[in-house]
């Protein structure tokens, strides 16, 4: 039995699958180091091979073990977490991963703006430092799950005054700080998958700031790069990718541009 199995064991023995409840036994998982073993120890990982999660995935599932719902979190688990390892500070880290992975914390991506299309660089919401905080205004749309979210990931302009990629911070935001408002999209299968989100003054602490001042472009390029590894691996979100993007980036990066967190056209909704 490898070191790995033996871990899994433990867990099962400890916290019986079938009669502990999903956050308390994903919360052991996670510190456990089986929540995503390339991660760091303490991050939910053993600092393992990515590769060596599906060991773990296949022992549990045949435990049937609770499972993280990817279906309400899949931006948590697949595009929040690996980011906030790569470029979040501890403080992030240790509030945010175990909770995200638990899915006792449902996060939503407040990236698409009206009128910027795929331009992701283009975003409108402005965010002004006042102290230690940030002030942000701005509208953001196609937001999947907005409405049962507690916190998200934003993408915001800090800087006019330098090329449009480089004047761009990210940061996490408690969806249930004053001045948010969302509002549904009505499609016409009467659905509201999608919403727009409002920001009108909102303060969020520089501890919120992911990455440097000037440098969302890069970090949400890292939260876009770990979408498609999510999506190349299928419905889990264990094989989330770890870091950085594998090639440097400079504060104006080559033309390629990622996509925007997109929705249908808008012609195919109505405001509810």
């Amino acid at each position: 039995m490898t070191d790995l199995q033996q871990r899994v064991e433990q867990l099962l023995a400890s916290h019986e699958p079938t009669t502990t409840g999903p956050a308390d036994f994903l919360g052991a998982q996670f510190d456990a180091g089986l929540a995503w073993v390339h991660f760091p120890e303490g991050r939910g990982g053993l600092s393992l091979a990515r590769g060596r999660q599906l060991e773990v995935d296949a022992l549990l599932e045949a435990a049937r073990a609770p499972r993280p719902d990817v279906a309400r979190n899949s931006i948590g688990l697949g595009m929040a977490a690996p980011t906030l390892l790569a470029y979040g500070n501890e403080e992030l880290q240790q509030r945010h991963l175990r909770s995200l992975f638990a899915c006792t914390e449902i996060w939503c991506q407040l990236f698409s703006e009206p009128g910027v299309g795929s331009d992701l660089a283009a975003v409108a919401t402005r965010a002004v430092p006042d102290g230690d905080e940030w002030v942000i205004d701005g509208q953001k749309v196609w937001t999947s799950g907005a409405h049962g979210a507690d916190f998200a990931i934003l993408l915001a302009r800090t800087d006019t005054s330098v090329p449009k990629h480089a004047g761009m911070t990210y940061f996490v935001v408690d969806m249930t700080d004053p001045g948010i408002e969302v509002r549904p999209l009505r499609q016409i299968t009467g659905e509201a998958e999608f919403n727009e989100v409002f920001l009108a003054g909102v303060r969020v602490h520089d501890g919120n700031r992911v990455g440097a001042v000037g440098q969302g472009w890069t970090v949400a390029t890292t939260t876009l790069n770990n979408e498609r590894v999510a999506i190349g691996a299928g419905t889990h979100p264990a094989q989330a990718g770890q870091g950085r993007p594998a090639r440097p980036r400079h504060a104006r990066p080559a033309p390629q541009r990622p996509r925007a967190a997109g929705g249908p056209p808008r012609e195919l909704t109505e405001r509810a």
